[in-house]
């Protein structure tokens, strides 16, 4: 929002100065705090609470809320002093809690920090808000979401650069990603009988059952001990609770200490070696980090790409192997940075294989569509050539993905602004203007166009085509970054007058693909994603997205056109809770806000595919819940008043949207006796509508009675200079359906 006036000025300026505050008292207070203690206890703890706390993340968002980055800040501070020695008595649930607070109030404050910059020139305070938002996403956002994602990822890089590695480093970049993936999996076991082990006891109902509960399976001697210590609280269950709780706390730092020889037990044995020295330098012991470097921590972080604390030669301790679940491939592309020639090979494999996710997620999710890679073409007879990486054509829609390998800098990241531009003009401007290109061919020809391919020659028909939509492919996600065209423009850091295309990883692609269900979803996904970033003033990551698409489609009405500012950044918590378990499931779809009658019709559109099938599918898609409801009580309305009297002819419509764009559908229900009855009806029915409305065009829904088992009998889209569809026609291929 602007600074309008100089007292709101001087209020935001003393905001700024107060988190400044904040940050370095809250700094001072964390160090000392840590110190005090042993941090490994600590971050035992809070990595544990981290992993087991799941569904409770949506509602910790809105205030204050521990996340990974905050896990990761606690590390690093922690590294900058010696490990810390306390007392046989030493309260580490208090002192966890309070580091947990402290952290947390001291993130917020490092973002704030950036209030006392504001000048009240709107240019420079815009600016200054989209370095703020840069650096944040910097901190908490990181290669892809999921840990299957980057496992594939990581191993498809290793088995390019193998041979390379190998002779660089003495073992292959697959043995080493193996040890790193071996960890994940040891500590995920250990989790999992620890939270086993912990709802088996917490979910009791008196303080004697939770304590029988806690020491089964225990040796005498130590189950003896908990039950003399607890049992004299038996009747008070919370006491019971805290001091158990304490006890479970106790066990956890063993949970994420290994031995690096647990990593390599199935290497070959002449890699051992050569792979153990790598995992010792993917270590930080205590002292290791410079205590100059705190202030800084927030945006360059080591611990990332070196999350293992050495506790001795043979033995570590990470609390974090989230972060080794996301970090797995820039840990394999660090290593693969440091001799040339081998940074090189990388560097083009993560490249090709960007080029070759893209077309497998396209692939698998729009089965009906025709692929074609490296997509050719020049309209000066052969001096210039263009290239798009991956054209789609779906019915009557073109989709067009460039894709881009390229890192945003380190300095970027951080906010500095030339860097910034540069990386844009890089990932987004050129892409962008390289589909636009695409698509400014396919929309002023009026026949076929001819492009040369990987796949060979390819065709497209121009005069059927009725959208391009434009998508850039990314390997690292920008963050809300892709939400926020229209303010980077105004600030300068990309062209004003040029259209930018959606940005989004291919591991968010592939998310949001297998998230949804049908093919019409992810092609009207795309197409409205491309007209939020035009249209509407939101904050949000490609997972916000997706969760808001879940709850309405985009259909959020005035709020798209009129300016409101819409708060989304942290709406994927909801979807992010037991993710893994429920793709295993394939019930990633069932948050979709969407009632039956609707999908039936969804579901039937795409099984025909008929002519215009993802039109029709987009507008039936423009319809939130509460129009579908409307909709369906019209249909049971006209078929109960038809099925009574079959010479009725019923005809109603819902007009909905917002001022800016409104949609309208007819519900109509009769009893034809002939094709030609039928088209009349249709356009009594399409003549009536736009008679109270404005619109060009209309969705029109028909339904017969007799009932078939159609989940729809006619589906079209009619103007105002005419039908858009053959009714006759249709009557007769509904008469064949029925036979």
């Amino acid at each position: 929002m602007s600074i309008t006036s100089a007292e709101e000025l001087a209020h935001t300026l003393g905001e700024g100065e107060v988190a400044a505050e904040t940050f370095d008292e809250t700094l001072r207070e964390l160090v000392e705090t840590i110190r005090r203690a042993d941090a490994v206890e600590v971050l035992a703890r809070a990595g544990f609470y981290l992993l087991a706390r799941g569904p409770s993340r949506p509602e910790q968002f809105r205030g204050v809320g521990f996340e990974l980055s905050h896990l990761e800040l606690i590390q690093a501070l922690a590294l900058t002093m010696g490990r810390g020695t306390a007392e046989a008595d030493t309260d580490y649930p208090a002192i966890t809690s309070k580091v947990l607070g402290l952290i947390e109030h001291n993130v917020a404050a490092y973002r704030d920090r950036a209030k006392r910059k504001m000048t009240g020139d709107e240019a420079n305070d815009e600016r200054m808000r989209l370095l703020g938002l840069i650096q944040s996403w910097t901190l908490t956002v990181r290669g892809a979401r999921h840990e299957f994602q980057t496992r594939r990822y990581a191993f498809a890089l290793a088995n390019i650069v193998d041979a390379s590695f190998c002779h660089h480093h003495g073992c292959t970049a697959t043995s080493l990603v193996e040890a790193i993936g071996r960890f994940y999996d040891l500590v995920e076991e250990r989790l999992q009988v620890e939270r086993a082990s912990f709802r088996h006891w917490i979910r009791k109902k008196s303080g004697i059952a939770m304590i029988r509960a806690f020491v089964e399976g225990l040796d005498d001697t130590t189950a003896a001990e908990i039950s003399a210590a607890a049992m004299p609280y038996r009747y008070n269950r919370d006491h019971v609770t805290a001091l158990l709780v304490n006890r479970f706390e106790q066990r956890l730092s063993g949970v994420f200490t290994l031995r690096y020889e647990d990593l390599v037990v199935e290497t070959p044995p002449k890699e051992r070696d050569a792979l153990l020295r790598l995992l010792r330098g993917r270590a930080l012991c205590f002292g290791d980090v410079k205590k100059l470097a705190l202030e800084h921590l927030h945006l360059d972080n080591p611990v990332r790409i070196r999350p293992f604390i050495e506790l001795d030669p043979q033995t570590f301790f990470c609390a974090a192997p989230q972060t080794l679940g996301v970090q797995m491939g820039e840990i394999l592309e660090d290593l693969c940075a440091i001799p040339p020639s081998l940074k090189r090979k990388a560097e083009k494999a993560r490249a090709d294989l960007l080029e070759d996710q893209l077309a497998d997620v396209v692939r698998r999710f729009l089965p009906s569509a025709e692929l074609r890679e490296k997509v050719k073409w020049s309209e000066d007879g052969g001096t210039t050539t263009w290239e798009s990486d991956l054209v789609a054509v779906i019915d009557k829609t073109v989709l067009v993905f460039e894709a881009k390998s390229a890192k945003i800098s380190p300095a970027a990241g951080r906010g500095a602004v030339s860097s910034l531009k540069s990386s844009l003009q890089d990932l987004v401007v050129d892409p962008s203007r390289q589909s636009l290109r695409f698509k400014a061919r396919i929309e002023n020809a009026n026949g076929p166009l001819h492009f040369d391919t990987a796949q060979g020659p390819f065709m497209i028909d121009a005069s059927v085509i009725r959208s391009v939509i434009r998508v850039n492919i990314l390997h690292d996600p920008i963050g809300p970054l892709s939400s926020h065209w229209p303010q980077l423009a105004r600030t300068g850091l990309v062209p004003a007058e040029l259209d930018i295309a959606p940005s989004m990883s291919v591991f968010d692609l592939e998310t949001v693909f297998e998230t949804l269900s049908l093919q019409i979803e992810r092609c009207h996904y795309l197409a409205r994603r491309s007209e939020l970033e035009r249209n509407a003033v939101y904050t949000a990551d490609e997972f916000d997205l997706l969760a808001v698409y879940q709850e309405n489609q985009f259909n959020i009405g005035e709020a798209e056109f009129d300016g409101t500012r819409l708060e989304w950044y942290g709406a994927s918590l909801r979807l992010t809770p037991e993710y893994s378990t429920r793709r295993s499931e394939g019930n990633l779809s069932t948050n979709m806000q969407r009632t039956d009658f609707w999908t039936d019709m969804l579901v039937a559109l795409e099984a025909r595919q008929e002519s215009g099938w993802t039109r029709l599918g987009h507008r039936l898609l423009n319809a939130d819940v509460s129009v579908q409801r409307r909709i369906e009580r019209l249909y049971k309305e006209g078929m109960k008043a038809v099925t009574r009297d079959p010479g009725k002819f019923y005809t109603s419509g819902v007009t909905f949207g917002s001022k800016f764009r409104f949609d309208t559908v007819t519900v109509s229900v009769g009893a034809p006796n002939s094709p030609e009855q039928l088209d009349a009806k249709l356009e009594y029915a399409a003549r009536d509508a736009f008679e109270q409305g404005r619109q060009d065009s209309l969705l029109a829904l028909y339904w017969l009675v007799p009932r078939s088992s159609e989940a729809y009998d006619f589906i079209g889209v009619m103007r105002r200079q005419g039908t858009a569809r053959n009714f006759a026609e249709e009557l007769q291929q509904i008469a064949l359906r029925s036979d």
